[in-house]
């Protein structure tokens, strides 16, 4: 071997090790750095132009990633935020009915029946009617504030899922740029790694909102689906909208508001299934539960007669609402809200207690409203008043216990995912520092060769 051979191998040694230190300081340094992947120097024989070997090189600086766990945690990571914002939607809606509690409906159901309960004691007593209109009132307030209630969790709702479309096109954009960058380093021969975990890093808290898909493409860039439409790659990239269609909250790309994208998983489904499905569910049914609440009472009502008004006892008065010219009632069921008839409101006499006209002291009317609270009804699924009530509520609960459960599970998942994730992908400190020892001894001996070159030159000259 000549000695400018040796040199050389010994230069291009030196450069290499140089090299691999860097490496396993970079990892060394970013040992508590969640988004960072480990690199692990791949070095190879440098074979010469006669195929003589020419010392050591770094063929690769490979990064350590496992796509099938990438892509099996982004899936359950989907879940897992899905099933927390389910939970925390729930919560907000439990706080809203207040079951079990004084404050809650079914409390002020049972006062309004029991109020007429006290009245059929004694159909003429001034105090007990107004005891009926007063929990009449409470009644109404109370079925008015939890429907006002539904409407601002599903106002919050949108408001946040628009925020989300908002995060969701910032994530895709930085996305495409990542990649534009990936990829013009790798189509120049330059390694890009600390690039591709800022990207990767994007794409991972894009899973978080959304179901996505990831396929890998040429010089290390990524194409990115959302619900089956393209959403960014190295060339270009998709914004996406929220918008109503036929009453269910949709996600939908800007430039073809007529393809829809498929959502499954990820805090977005679990806001736009929630507010197109879950709570309008919810009120449909509280609003049902008002509506023959109110048609059952009237029916009841309206065969009764009044305590004598201008010497002669009434019949034919709605306790909800009012007769409209034609005979029917109406506005007794508006916005929401249970509206009380205006006449029983300025004068208690008008309620109609008594099933025989003239008779004062007949309670019948007043009876068979409290007995209502035990009568089933076909339009309630042929369930009571309190029944059907507790059917929801035991629905809302229901939801907000298997939202829980799949959050434990997830969580599970995911620690696991992540055990796994960091011991094959994390930083070794022990492992780097080892390296760095291994390289610096290559390093030094290295240098010992240069040394070794240069006396034998030196010896070489002091022959001449």
């Amino acid at each position: 071997m000549g000695i400018g051979r040796l040199l050389d191998i010994s230069v291009r040694t030196m450069s290499t090790y140089q090299r691999a230190i860097d490496v396993a300081a970079q990892n060394i340094s970013n040992a508590g750095n969640p988004d960072y992947t480990r690199q692990k120097v791949l070095f190879a024989n440098e074979i010469g132009e006669k195929g003589n070997g020419m010392g050591i090189k770094i063929q690769d600086v490979l990064r350590i990633r496992n796509d099938i766990l990438d892509m099996q945690l982004r899936k359950y990571q989907s879940s897992l935020s899905d099933s927390e914002k389910r939970s925390e939607v729930l919560k907000q809606i439990e706080a809203v009915i207040s079951e079990p509690s004084s404050n809650g409906l079914s409390n002020y159901i049972n006062e309004f029946f029991n109020s007429w309960d006290a009245l059929s004691a004694n159909p003429n007593s001034q105090q007990l009617r107004l005891t009926v209109i007063q929990k009449a009132q409470a009644l109404s307030t109370r079925f008015k504030d939890t429907i006002d209630g539904f409407s601002e969790i599903q106002y919050m709702l949108q408001q946040d899922a628009n925020s989300q479309v908002d995060t969701i096109n910032g994530y895709l954009k930085g996305i495409y740029e990542l990649n534009q960058k990936v990829y013009d380093a790798e189509a120049r021969g330059t390694k890009a790694n600390e690039l591709k975990d800022q990207r990767d890093a994007l794409i991972d808290k894009l899973s978080k909102i959304i179901n996505i898909t990831v396929q890998k493409s040429d010089y290390g860039a990524v194409s990115i689906n959302v619900g089956g439409i393209f959403g960014a790659d190295q060339n270009n990239f998709n914004e996406f909208e929220a918008k109503m269609v036929d009453g269910k909250l949709r996600l939908v790309a800007k430039n073809d508001p007529n393809t829809l994208a498929y959502i499954n998983a990820g805090e977005f489904y679990a806001v736009s299934d929630l507010l197109s499905n879950k709570i309008t569910s919810y009120k449909t049914s509280y609003e049902n539960l008002a509506k023959n609440f109110v048609e059952q009472v009237n029916s009841i009502h309206l065969n009764g007669y009044t305590l004598p008004i201008s010497g002669a006892s009434q019949t034919n008065i709605p306790f909800f609402g009012e007769l409209n010219s034609s005979g029917d009632v109406i506005n007794a069921f508006v916005d929401g809200e249970i509206k009380i008839n205006p006449a029983i409101l300025s004068d208690s006499k008008y309620i109609a207690a008594s099933s025989v006209a003239g008779y004062e002291g007949d309670n019948q009317i007043a009876v068979q409203i409290a007995e209502l609270s035990k009568t089933k009804i076909s339009g309630l699924d042929n369930q009571t008043v309190n029944e059907y009530y507790t059917s929801i509520i035991n629905s809302i609960a229901q939801e907000k216990v298997n939202a829980d459960n799949s959050i434990a599970s997830n969580e599970l998942v995911v620690q696991n995912l992540n055990s796994q994730k960091q011991s094959y992908s994390g930083v070794s400190l022990d492992e780097e520092m080892t390296n760095v020892m291994k390289y610096q001894r290559s390093y030094e001996a290295s240098a010992k060769l240069i040394k070794i070159a240069d006396q034998i030159l030196d010896t070489i000259i002091n022959l001449i």
